[in-house]
């Protein structure tokens, strides 16, 4: 055991039952399972992953509805432009 450890056994030994619960908790929330870890992020990845896999498949239908000559730069200018005013 490292000097560091037995110095943490020592101040841990002088506290309450209390205190060592609170500490455990205060532990426990900083340095997360790594099982629990694990199993939320490919989760959420992979929900991530299809949400924009199901956006870009969409693409070519939104398209569809759009006239030929829709610039979506000009379009968010004008958006701010009524939006904000003008700066200058």
């Amino acid at each position: 055991m490292s000097e560091l450890q037995q110095k943490a056994v020592q101040l841990i030994s002088g506290l309450s039952d209390d205190n060592i619960s609170f500490l455990i908790e205060v532990i426990q929330r900083l340095m997360p399972q790594e099982a629990d870890t694990a199993a939320l992020c490919p989760e959420q990845e992979s929900t991530a992953i299809q949400a924009f896999q199901r956006l870009d498949a969409a693409r070519p239908e939104v398209k569809r509805y759009l006239p030929d000559d829709f610039d979506p730069e000009k379009e968010l200018e004008e958006a701010r432009a009524e939006r904000y005013g003008s700066f200058d």
